[in-house]
């Protein structure tokens, strides 16, 4: 029985990863050691009792660090000792985080296989979005085996000069994640009840900003849209589920932001926000994840950045970049909402069976 060590931090990557670790846990072949390093604490308690995933260990990272260069000097250490003591026979990391970035650059320091989940995404920028532009370039450098999402990202791969054979094309878990729990009992119980008070002629946009590249000045550009997408129209209503950093907060408990059909709430948990994405007639975004599960749902969408690694959304015209840019971002809501195509077909993510690929590349290669 080989030993895999899966390590994940954010509340995305525990979404990503939760259809691996179950994948890898119906298998007889492997003795799966779950890594939890702790980044997201309160955003992930949810999400690893709604899989049902427990931590074997959890390092509690954002108790003990402020930033980045004390995550690195908290981390490091504890992945030594970590991967001295477990010996595994290889390390899974998904995504872009410093911490998979971490947990992926201690592995090789001690000579461990790392596989890496959604592989070969770029936006070409190293500081957008920072810093996880260069974390998975640098997790690309490492890695033995590369589970790239799309064509896209496995010819982002191959033009860096990485072997084919170690690249392979799989779909993103994200997809299987959401369909599995659109086919759960749960789900069919956790509409959140404020969505009963929309009326047919109302349009419901749904709103996520908190990447770096937005905090201060750039949310408050983007707030300042957001007022005068609503003032436009009074059938349109806001959903805006709150990030938790002080950063983002403190610009949404601005009072020149207030307004009568802007719904600034606290974080939805997984089930409930898939309602509201459902429901919604637009979605604007920065975030990865979102962008993916948009497409997999046909949805109408914005995002909220001024690159995204996800290019081929923005090829194929699913979406656009509109950045922090208040004129574009209204502009650009208003022609997506008057459009009368109703539903997008583009979806390059896979369809639900990610994970059952990569475990069995994993099976077939350790």
């Amino acid at each position: 029985m080989k030993k895999i060590v899966v390590s994940f931090d954010t509340r995305p990557e525990i979404i990503k990863l939760a259809p691996v670790i179950h994948e890898l846990e119906r298998s007889a072949k492997f003795d799966v050691v779950k890594l939890h390093t702790g980044q997201h604490d309160e955003l992930a308690e949810n999400m690893l009792n709604l899989f049902k995933i427990v931590p074997d260990y959890d390092f509690k990272s954002m108790s003990s660090t402020s930033d980045l260069f004390e995550l690195t000097e908290f981390l490091l250490p504890k992945l030594k000792e970590f991967y001295s003591a477990e010996k595994p026979d290889a390390v899974i990391v998904q995504g872009d985080t410093t911490s998979s970035y971490l947990c992926a650059l201690a592995a090789f320091y001690v000579q461990i296989p790392v596989y890496h989940v959604e592989a070969g995404l770029r936006s070409f920028d190293n500081y957008n979005p920072f810093p996880e532009e260069l974390n998975r370039k640098q997790i690309s450098n490492i890695a033995s085996l590369h589970f790239a999402p799309t064509s896209t990202a496995k010819q982002h791969l191959l033009n860096e000069g990485i072997d084919e054979s170690r690249i392979f094309e799989t779909g993103n878990t994200v997809i299987d994640a959401l369909y599995q729990i659109k086919k759960s009992d749960q789900f069919h119980v956790s509409r959140p009840e404020f969505l009963n008070s929309l009326t047919t002629d109302q349009k419901l946009i749904l709103v996520t900003a908190h990447r770096r590249e937005n905090h201060g000045k750039p949310l408050s550009k983007i707030m300042e849209a957001l007022i005068e997408i609503l003032n436009a129209d009074d059938s349109r209503v806001i959903v805006f589920p709150a990030h938790p950093n002080p950063k983002v907060r403190e610009v949404l408990n601005n009072k020149n932001f207030h307004h009568k059909r802007l719904n600034v709430i606290e974080p939805l948990d997984y089930l409930s926000f898939h309602h509201v994405l459902e429901q919604s007639d637009l979605v604007l975004t920065d975030s990865g994840g979102i962008q993916e599960e948009a497409a997999a749902l046909g949805k109408k969408m914005l995002v909220l950045r001024k690159t995204t690694e996800r290019q081929e959304l923005i090829e194929n015209g699913f979406t656009k970049l509109v950045g922090s840019d208040t004129e574009k971002i209204v502009t650009e809501t208003k022609s997506m909402l008057s459009s009368t195509k109703k539903k997008n077909t583009f979806n390059p993510y896979g369809d639900g069976n990610a994970a059952k690929k990569i475990v069995e590349i994993i099976q077939s290669r350790i």
